[in-house]
């Protein structure tokens, strides 16, 4: 997709955006009734994590692009897959369950991490938030606030 930029960030992603990447794991939100819903938990993403916008601005206009998007795009659906499990297909979520017993089998989930004072922490609940973290450890923005804390 050729880089769309507006008021100097990456466009935003859009209902169509998220079904093209992401519909595997959400096939309840297929049809035009759910697009509210998407486009809700879309402005919310962009609420939660405005920053991630300039994460990579620093990076040739199309490569900031690509990855601004794709790193929304798996925070909508680390919000979805999070907040509306029941939405996900194959995907594993902590969903607020501490332990479960499944045939005999017994899973205790780690809920400690998302009682933390890093709200980064929170994307850990599920597989689409780990991925973002990972893309945050390669955002230049980042990188260059960490440098400038000590240098000061």
């Amino acid at each position: 997709m050729e880089a769309v930029f507006i008021n100097g960030v990456p466009a935003k992603i859009t209902v169509a955006d998220f079904r093209r990447y992401h519909l595997q794991s959400f096939p309840s939100l297929r049809g035009g009734d759910a697009d509210e819903f998407l486009q809700n938990a879309i402005d919310t993403v962009y609420t939660m994590f405005y920053g991630v916008a300039t994460g990579w601005d620093m990076q040739p206009a199309q490569i900031w692009f690509e990855k601004t998007q794709l790193a929304y795009r798996l925070l909508v659906a680390w919000l979805i897959a999070d907040q509306y499990p029941e939405l996900a297909s194959g995907v594993i979520s902590i969903d607020g369950i501490k332990r479960k017993k499944i045939d005999g089998v017994d899973i205790t989930f780690n809920t400690d991490l998302l009682t933390g004072n890093n709200p980064l922490d929170w994307l850990k609940s599920n597989d689409f938030g780990r991925k973002v973290l990972m893309m945050a450890g390669t955002m230049p923005r980042r990188a260059l606030l960490r440098v400038t804390k000590y240098v000061n």
